[in-house]
């Protein structure tokens, strides 16, 4: 995300399939200056229909927040082999009773959503409304 958006451009326009990743000043994924990013790249790789000119796989992008966003065609993340083994994160009554199932549950969260085929040209707010408030 930190290289240049005619790189990006030159690259969509070569190749069927191009990554995105977080890097740089851009590499913590999901704040405004991402998202900003991000928005400028969609610009650049979709026509103004939102569709993408090549196919695009979104590098650590499996947050449903970050991916049910965009126009992957597909994305990975370490997040299930990071978190499945991290206990004190599974407490509860309903607590999965081994790490494949954790793992499964994890899944099933991922694949429960999908990533739109068009860029819709919004941008995400980076904080979640707060409950109970009407603005």
């Amino acid at each position: 995300m930190h290289e240049s958006l005619d790189r990006l451009e030159r690259l969509a326009s070569a190749w069927p399939r191009v990554c995105i990743g977080s890097s740089g000043k851009f590499a913590s994924i999901g704040t405004a200056a991402w998202w900003g990013q991000m928005a400028r790249a969609m610009r650049v790789v979709c026509d103004d229909d939102g569709r993408p000119m090549c196919k695009l796989h979104g590098l650590r992008m499996l947050d449903p927040a970050i991916f049910t966003a965009l126009p992957f065609a597909s994305a990975d993340s370490t997040n299930i082999g990071r978190n499945v083994g991290i206990d004190q994160a599974w407490r509860g009554t309903y607590t999965p009773p081994t790490k494949e199932a954790r793992a499964q549950v994890m899944r099933a969260r991922i694949e429960s959503q999908n990533a739109p085929a068009r860029w819709s040209f919004a941008i995400p707010d980076e904080a979640p409304a707060i409950q109970g408030s009407l603005l």
